[in-house]
């Protein structure tokens, strides 16, 4: 799924973001809501110009979180 939507948005597949959402869902290192804070910042710095980068990488992240169950 997570290749597909990021294929779709960004005409290849970039797994950093889906990947970076699953480990720290998995670590418990912070929570969900904390993460997607803190990525919007960064994002909106790096990619100032280009907001569809960044809507395309918090949707990445959102389902990401969604996605991923603890075992």
């Amino acid at each position: 799924m997570q290749e597909k939507f990021l294929k779709k948005h960004f005409g290849r597949y970039f797994p950093n973001t889906p990947m970076l959402a699953a480990i720290v869902k998995v670590s418990g290192i912070m929570s969900d809501e904390a993460l997607l804070e803190d990525m919007k910042g960064s994002f909106k710095h790096k990619f100032a110009k280009k907001p569809e980068v960044i809507e395309g990488n918090m949707k990445a992240l959102e389902m990401a979180l969604k996605e991923v169950k603890k075992v």
